[in-house]
């Protein structure tokens, strides 16, 4: 069942126009990962969504009902987390959650261990420092509990770990992990890595438009298949020469060896022979499973042609 979809969305600033007719379907409890480079429009899409900026034609649609630019009941239900979260530097953990939680209207009853609980979910819960004293990773941690003290049913996370360090996104995949057992997310990144271990569908965005949408399993499946190499003669010879073959496509060096796509996959046997008759002596070939990030480059190098 679909959550969240976007219709036509188009969105100018003065003459230069950041988003053209793009299209994306959110289904119920699935992490969609919204991908594209720093500037491809996935910010702009986002605060379209939650209409924190004006967009010119497209329809908005959040839970089968059009999302009106003016009205606060559609978002009641969605959590937002920015990318770069600000918050009172003098207050607690607790005190900020407490500010959000009166602010939404929610049970009084219900308080005290509606924030107890949240807090343990993004481990603050011992945390009694004031804001101010919070590392990036932590103030990460705090955007995500507001976002779920009033228990959305969809979460709109844009970049949350761009700025992080290794130990700081690990901690922030964890917690989307533990998330998509009981809600939607919306997770825009360029980070593909951390995209790829976390999300079951992948929207990709270039220069304000839609490139493709698709689960992530086709995505990587549908592509050739991929081989890497190792060989006795320097690299940088062997990829010169296997490039002249005419045979090959996508061939550059990695991990200490060669990774390759045959253009044509009938030609496995003419792409041993050239190399026996080159000299080229291979020492580990095996099929290469392709990243994500091979993948975008893919993409985003045929759709320049």
């Amino acid at each position: 069942m679909i959550i969240l979809e976007v219709k036509n969305l188009n969105k100018f600033y003065g003459e230069f126009q950041a988003l053209e007719n793009v299209n994306l379907t959110v289904k119920k409890n699935e992490v969609y990962g919204f991908i594209g480079r720093n500037g491809a429009g996935k910010t702009t899409t986002i605060n379209s969504i939650l209409s924190l900026i004006d967009y010119q034609s497209g329809e908005v649609f959040f839970d089968g009902e059009k999302v009106s630019k003016r009205s606060m009941h559609d978002k009641r239900d969605i959590g937002y987390v920015p990318d770069v979260p600000s918050f009172p530097r003098y207050l607690t953990a607790r005190d900020f959650l407490g500010f959000v939680y009166d602010t939404y209207q929610l049970p009084k009853e219900d308080k005290d261990q509606a924030i107890k609980t949240i807090l343990g979910r993004v481990q603050l819960e011992d945390n009694t420092k004031k804001i101010s004293g919070y590392s990036r990773g932590m103030k990460q941690r705090l955007a995500i509990a507001q976002a779920l003290i009033h228990k959305p049913k969809l979460l709109l996370m844009d970049e949350p770990t761009s700025a992080l360090d290794p130990m700081g996104r690990k901690d922030i995949l964890d917690i989307i992990r533990e998330l998509k057992k009981e809600l939607t997310i919306l997770y825009s990144t360029h980070i593909l890595e951390d995209a790829q271990k976390v999300c079951d569908t992948i929207g990709l965005i270039e220069g304000g438009k839609m490139v493709f949408e698709k689960p992530l399993k086709t995505i990587i499946s549908d592509r050739e298949q991929a081989y890497y190499m190792r060989t006795v003669e320097p690299l940088e010879q062997v990829l010169r020469t296997i490039k002249d073959s005419q045979l090959v496509t996508d061939e550059h060096i990695y991990n200490g060896g060669i990774v390759y796509t045959l253009k044509d996959a009938g030609k496995t046997l003419d792409f041993q022979r050239f190399l026996n008759q080159h000299n080229i002596a291979i020492t580990y070939l095996q099929p290469y499973e392709k990243s994500l990030e091979d993948v975008f480059v893919e993409v985003l190098h045929e759709n320049r042609h």
